[in-house]
């Protein structure tokens, strides 16, 4: 008797379990989530070529089924948040796991060149790149601080902004901030307090997220003697240590957070004359002023976007220069930087999250909401944003796959990207 493939068996079994649960479209479902080895073999043994050409052809190709039948499982599921998934898994792709400085990742050699800041011979791009941080979070700073700031009618930016960040970061700072006509008040002793709570929980999520790094290893090779330096270490000299990285780190992400609302309250406060001048105008205003007057949403949120753009530019330069010296802080030999400098992948990292959530907001807005997109129903909308969803899935397949068969990729970064959630996720499907 003839053995049950595998995959058919697991299908069968994700049939029953998906009909149990009354989940939609199970048979697509359990098609997508067991089918693709069964493909994968089906479709290479149709051929004979061994040509590496031909192999990561019909790789793509299986990996193309399998989001047909994600595609069929998803379009008409209005449970799903596909818009945010598409951005997550776009964003991610691209920012993360195959980003233009990941020279070695070549998925598709006709196309990937074009991506790479390595197939252009300019320095000055490679500069720009390396130092994107100075452009792409004064950037963000900017559109979150004018989605803030800016009031319309409806107040859709608000309304779209991630709560967590309004509730949680600006409401404790701008809360303290008051604007009139001819006068500013920034209330100290709120800020203060608001400041000095933001270094507290900061300073706990350091302090946990650290302590077995930089506290508990580090005593038990003091106590049982497998310490390798030859500087007197002693429980109460690596407790101070520990503290005063805790404090440095927590306190540099404070005022990473507080730097750049502070700098963009003091250009408001000194530039606010302008605004009175232009909505006040005399008995022959200026063009200047008839301009503001037919355009005053547009010239407020360019307003705050270059103030916000200015004071993330100059909260940046003084991270990047180590403004405040770590103090009291015994660097580790291979540390060589101020400790309080924040990392260019954390940036990065954070840059990612904030222009996703600013991303989602925006197509959400324009989506429910802009008379332009009225032509297509939600609908219609579901199924658009399933096909740019499967479509992102069928991108970190591929890369799955060039990562288990290309040679070209060094076996660290191979390990690196192997460790990452979405492709960890997609593995268990492949």
């Amino acid at each position: 008797m003839a053995e049950i493939d595998p995959s058919v068996s697991k299908w069968l079994k994700w049939v029953v379990v998906l009909l149990a649960a009354r989940t939609p479209k199970p048979l697509h479902w359990a098609s997508f989530l067991a089918l693709h080895p069964l493909i994968r073999r089906t479709r290479i043994g149709l051929s004979d070529a061994e040509s590496e050409t031909t192999h990561r052809r019909l790789l793509k190709l299986s990996n193309s089924i399998s989001c047909l039948l994600l595609y069929g499982a998803t379009a008409e599921n209005s449970s799903i948040p596909k818009d945010y998934v598409s951005i997550f898994l776009w964003i991610n792709y691209y920012g993360k796991l195959n980003p233009p400085s990941a020279k070695n990742i070549v998925v598709s050699p006709k196309y990937s060149k074009y991506l790479k800041i390595d197939s252009y011979k300019s320095a000055t791009l490679k500069k720009l790149y390396e130092n994107k941080e100075f452009i792409v979070y004064p950037l963000i700073f900017a559109q979150i601080l004018s989605n803030y700031l800016t009031p319309t009618k409806y107040k859709l930016n608000q309304r779209y902004l991630s709560s967590s960040i309004k509730k949680h970061i600006l409401n404790p700072i701008w809360i303290n901030y008051s604007l009139g006509v001819n006068s500013h008040y920034l209330d100290w002793s709120g800020l203060l307090r608001s400041y000095l709570f933001h270094n507290f929980v900061l300073f706990s999520l350091v302090g946990i997220t650290s302590f077995k790094d930089r506290f508990l290893d580090k005593y038990y090779e003091i106590k049982y003697g497998i310490f390798n330096d030859n500087s007197s270490k002693s429980s109460l000299t690596l407790a101070k240590n520990y503290v005063a990285y805790v404090f440095h780190k927590a306190n540099s992400f404070a005022n990473f957070i507080y730097a750049p609302n502070l700098i963009s309250i003091l250009l408001i406060s000194l530039t606010s004359p302008l605004l009175t001048y232009l909505s006040h105008p005399s008995l022959s205003p200026t063009s200047v002023q008839r301009f503001y007057a037919n355009n005053m949403k547009y010239f407020f949120k360019t307003y705050t976007k270059v103030i916000g753009f200015i004071a993330a530019y100059a909260t940046i330069f003084a991270n990047d220069v180590g403004f405040i010296p770590d103090t009291g802080y015994d660097h580790k030999p291979e540390e060589t930087e101020n400790v309080r400098k924040i990392s260019k992948s954390f940036l990065d990292g954070l840059s990612l999250y904030l222009f996703r959530l600013i991303l989602l907001s925006k197509w959400r807005i324009a989506k429910e909401n802009h008379p332009y997109f009225k032509f297509m129903n939600l609908a219609s909308w579901r199924k658009l944003e399933a096909i740019i969803m499967c479509y992102g899935v069928y991108k970190v397949m591929n890369l799955n796959d060039y990562i288990h068969f290309n040679n070209k990729i060094s076996t660290e970064e191979a390990e690196k990207l192997q460790n990452d959630p979405t492709i960890k996720v997609v593995d268990m499907v492949m």
